[in-house]
């Protein structure tokens, strides 16, 4: 398997994935995947969890690894720090969004670059490399967008 380097920009999304599961329903149109994560406001006054689909829509292809991505790639990524020196938190409140949360886009990435001449040599669908990280597995996604939705366990 040919190894890439990860330039990872953090999706602006309101939760922060915190979980060793994670579960996929593929479909070409849709796909799912569920996580558990927590929110700002469970930093604050709980450490509940929630339950969080995020659902891909014009799906390509989907990988998942059972490794830990940050101890199997440490040299080869680098997370894009948009925390404008705040701490997560002051960031988080701030801004409405967590500055690392554990979903990731990943910027120039050459498998994107290789594969869409296979699935969208004219860019019909707007591919993306998405990835997402549990504590011992993480999936990569190529998909044209995501919505995501978060509820109370």
């Amino acid at each position: 398997m040919k190894e890439y380097n990860y330039s990872l920009i953090p999706e602006r999304v309101n939760f922060d994935i915190s979980t060793i599961d994670l579960k996929v329903q593929y479909s070409r149109r849709e796909t799912n995947v569920k996580v558990e994560g927590k929110i700002l406001q469970d930093y604050k006054d709980s450490l509940r969890l929630h339950d969080i689909n995020i659902t891909f829509n014009t799906v390509a292809e989907v990988k998942c690894i059972t490794l830990d991505f940050f101890e199997s790639n440490y040299t080869n990524h680098k997370i894009f720090k948009v925390n404008e020196d705040l701490n997560k938190f002051d960031f988080w409140e701030r801004f409405g969004y967590c500055p690392d949360s554990g979903f990731y886009e990943v910027d120039s990435s050459e498998l994107l670059k290789e594969k869409n001449k296979l699935y969208d040599p004219s860019n019909t669908f707007n591919l993306k490399h998405y990835l997402i990280v549990g504590y011992d597995s993480y999936i990569e996604i190529l998909a044209g967008g995501y919505f995501y939705d978060i509820s109370n366990k």
